[in-house]
């Protein structure tokens, strides 16, 4: 790896395994220090060593994101065992499964508030206690304004870069909606907004903040339903609805993360950058129309999404 995030410190919330898992041991192996912020302390503890024998420095803490105290408690960890904290990973999904079964009517108001403690609430809970601990620690590097001197286009002191990144994951739902699924929609399309908002807020600070916006990833727990539920025809026809013809995987969100989290990314704040293989970007009537073809030409297929019934809303 490159050292590009040497002697960086860094929260990654939901970081045991999945996007936030790989997330973290691409930090890691970047130089930073992470610290792992997740529910499940036994498997934070396992992609913590994963970690350290690879070489890397990282720790964790069991904790609830959605919960002000963790907010607090994470970032008082990081300056405490870091000596500062430069990096703010808001990854955690933990959400009950109702939160991908209706509309207004159908969702349950404590779906939706537990739904948008996590998706939303957590964002703004994480940002309230990492800003302030980004201002103290300041930025590693001197920001090089020679390029804005020579060409006048900077006059007086140098604006502050590089004291922090934060990067909030957000979903292609946050762009694209589906039917039924009121409460996690609106989560990650809040992830969004709140994203430009608080670059506005902290960009003078030197602090950017941006967003990436996951495709279909498949991740430990997504494999395992595949495995259990899917079958090859079903999995192509997944496949089948990216340009590249293939679905992610954690290290793909990990590698778009650690960019924006490097001093070349300085420039970039308020962005949500799908990390998608393209699905986003497609005319829905002719994509409707070549897995219809598909589909028709395999009947057996079975997908990860089988068992959830007929009618159930797909996530």
């Amino acid at each position: 790896m490159t050292q590009r995030l040497q002697d960086k410190a860094a929260i990654v919330t939901g970081g045991a395994q999945g996007i936030g898992g790989g997330t973290a041991r691409r930090l890691a192996a970047e130089g930073a220090q992470v610290l792992i912020v997740d529910t499940d302390t036994e498997l934070a503890a396992a992609n913590v060593a994963r970690i350290t024998d690879a070489g890397g420095t990282a720790a964790h803490i069991t904790g609830d994101v959605s919960k002000e105290e963790t907010a607090e408690q994470m970032a008082s960890e990081a300056m405490s065992r870091f000596g500062r904290l430069d990096i703010l990973v808001q990854n955690a999904f933990g959400i009950s499964s109702g939160a991908f079964g209706g509309g207004a009517v159908d969702t349950p108001p404590q779906v939706w508030r537990e739904t948008m403690d996590v998706l939303a609430g957590a964002l703004f809970f994480g940002a309230k206690y990492a800003v302030p601990a980004m201002e103290t620690s300041g930025s590693l590097q001197d920001f090089d304004t020679d390029i804005l001197a020579q060409h006048g286009l900077h006059a007086g002191e140098p604006p502050p870069a590089g004291v922090g990144r934060i990067v909030n994951i957000s979903s292609v739902h946050g762009i694209l909606q589906a039917a039924g699924v009121l409460s996690y929609e609106a989560g990650k399309a809040a992830a969004i907004g709140m994203t430009r908002q608080m670059a506005i807020d902290y960009g003078p600070k030197g602090i950017t903040v941006n967003a990436i916006a996951p495709g279909h990833m498949i991740t430990e727990k997504l494999q395992k339903m595949w495995e259990e539920e899917g079958n090859e025809e079903g999995y192509r026809l997944f496949e089948l609805q990216y340009p590249v013809r293939r679905l992610g995987t954690a290290a793909d969100i990990a590698s778009a993360v650690a960019f924006l989290c490097t001093d070349e990314a300085s420039f970039i704040t308020g962005v949500c950058l799908p990390v998608d293989g393209g699905l986003s970007i497609q005319l829905q009537e002719n994509i409707v129309m070549e897995m219809k073809d598909y589909i028709q030409q395999h009947p057996g297929i079975k997908t990860h999404f089988d068992s959830w019934g007929e009618g159930s809303q797909r996530k």
